[in-house]
């Protein structure tokens, strides 16, 4: 058996994680090329549902047309995106 020697593409996919296009994802669905986005939740068992960067809408995507993007143990949650900081978040009375 053929492992891959990286790591990165063993580690399972999740809510959060910054994932792009596999190759095998750019061979079945050419037009969607190099996009990278990130994993806002779950579709079926086999997909995850991804906001690509460069669209308004979240599509569904299976598993194995897709691969992580970015540097190891990167996580964008939706958290992180939506609120700056606490001290911003409490006003003076």
């Amino acid at each position: 058996m053929a492992s891959s020697s990286d790591g990165v593409s063993d580690r399972p996919l999740g809510r959060g994680i910054r994932v792009r296009m596999s190759a095998l994802g750019r061979a079945r669905h050419p037009r969607y090329g190099n996009r990278e986005g990130v994993i806002v939740g779950q579709g079926s068992p086999s997909s995850w549902r991804v906001k690509f960067d460069d669209r308004k809408t979240v599509q569904a995507i299976h598993q194995d047309y897709l691969e992580r993007a970015g540097s190891p143990g990167q996580r964008f949650d939706t958290v992180d995106v939506q609120s700056s900081s606490p001290a911003d978040t409490q006003s003076a009375p």
